[in-house]
């Protein structure tokens, strides 16, 4: 009797282990795919961030500064229109085109100082000072994000895509003028209609921001091919509707492309905001409240941008630290 019963209780203790083992098994089971399911959730939320993209810093192209425009007046030499502050591609000319583009350099750098094959042209009005000189530009960074739309349906803008956002287009284009620093890592939090006095020495220079349209159609301009050209100064084109906002994450049947979100800040070279106007052919133009504008001519040399899509936006990363390496030969 002893002895079955001490082989009875032993056989008892055996079963409570394999019990308690495969309770074990089972909890552990379900740990895991809980944090697998909640792992996916998170890379699922990576990939649809805003924020992911990349940024890169733009010189001002000096020696390029002056009254003439690519897209408003393209071909028509200085003095025509009104002041421009050109960045990016340095072989900017009233004749631009994509080609004539990428045979020159470009002063847009990431932070480790490659260009990663930008060769595109951002240009804005001058700052007129209220001591009568021109503020010159110090710096703009482009932007390129996810934004709002699915990661997945983002595609490379069309060859040579043209582009003129203004302050008066819609409310969508959120310009707002402030101090910031060279990096485009800080500013000062205040954020006015128009720009006053940068006082401080962390954020020293008189910025303004600007969001472009994310959806287009099949047009590279808003009058190819639908409008011919007949008259520059009475050209009725806007050179912004080919291009259109996405609402609530989507592009309109009309403007199916979602393009990578282009959001550009720039930085004036200069403290003394106060009283500034922008640089504007008609008086009623230089309101820095309500006319700021940045016109964009796209000039990635081939296969860069698609890269850097797929590498930053589609694979849910924020590549501002460390930009990913064009493959050799690219």
């Amino acid at each position: 009797m002893i002895e079955h019963r001490e082989s009875h209780l032993t056989h008892r203790q055996r079963s409570n282990q394999a019990s308690l083992a495969w309770v074990l098994v089972c909890a552990v089971g379900a740990a895991l795919f809980a944090v697998m399911i909640a792992t996916q959730g998170a890379l699922a939320q990576d990939i649809q961030d805003p924020s992911n993209g990349w940024f890169q810093k733009c010189g001002p192209v000096v020696d390029k500064t002056g009254a003439y425009d690519p897209i408003v007046f393209p071909g028509k030499p200085p003095d025509i229109g009104h002041r421009h502050l050109f960045f990016g591609a340095t072989n900017i000319s009233p004749d631009s085109t994509k080609d004539t583009l990428l045979t020159g350099g470009t002063t847009c750098r990431f932070k480790d100082g490659t260009d990663g094959g930008n060769n595109s042209a951002y240009w804005v009005p001058d700052l007129l000072k209220r001591d009568g000189t021109w503020a010159g530009g110090k710096q703009l960074n482009a932007y390129y994000r996810k934004g709002g739309v699915d990661a997945n349906k983002v595609v490379p803008f069309l060859d040579g895509l043209k582009m003129v956002v203004r302050d008066t287009n819609t409310s969508k284009t959120s310009v707002k003028w402030y101090c910031s620093n060279i990096n485009g890592e800080g500013n000062n939090g205040n954020m006015q209609e128009r720009p006053y006095d940068c006082t401080s020495g962390t954020y020293p220079w008189v910025t303004a921001n600007i969001t472009f349209p994310q959806c287009g159609n099949e047009d590279t301009d808003t009058y190819y091919p639908k409008y011919p050209k007949v008259n520059d100064l009475e050209n009725p084109t806007d050179h912004i509707s080919h291009v259109v906002y996405p609402s609530s994450g989507e592009c309109p049947p009309d403007h199916p492309k979602v393009y990578p979100r282009l959001f550009v800040t720039v930085k004036y070279a200069t403290s003394l905001g106060k009283g500034a106007l922008l640089a504007a052919s008609d008086p009623d133009h230089a309101d820095p409240a309500t006319n700021f504008h940045v016109d964009y001519f796209e000039g990635w040399k081939p296969n860069t941008l698609q890269f850097y899509i797929d590498s930053c936006i589609k694979a849910g990363k924020n590549c501002n630290a460390t930009p990913p390496p064009l493959p050799p030969g690219t």
